[in-house]
């Protein structure tokens, strides 16, 4: 994965070049408070952010990034 900082969020992406194609699977996190993170996935139809324990982050991400 390849992380940078954009919008006051964490982007995780597969390809190192995301902006090019805004489809290539990627995630935003977000921590709005200590414990509670937002995630979303931007260039997915209907993406919204969701709110994902901390305990739970870390498998979320690998699934949200193992998705076409």
């Amino acid at each position: 994965m390849f992380p940078s900082i954009t919008h006051g969020a964490v982007r995780l992406c597969v390809d190192p070049f995301p902006l090019l194609d805004g489809t290539k699977r990627q995630v935003l996190v977000y921590e709005p408070d200590e414990e509670r993170y937002e995630v979303i996935r931007p260039g997915v139809p209907g993406a919204d952010w969701v709110e994902v324990p901390t305990g739970d982050l870390i498998a979320y991400l690998r699934a949200a990034l193992n998705q076409e």
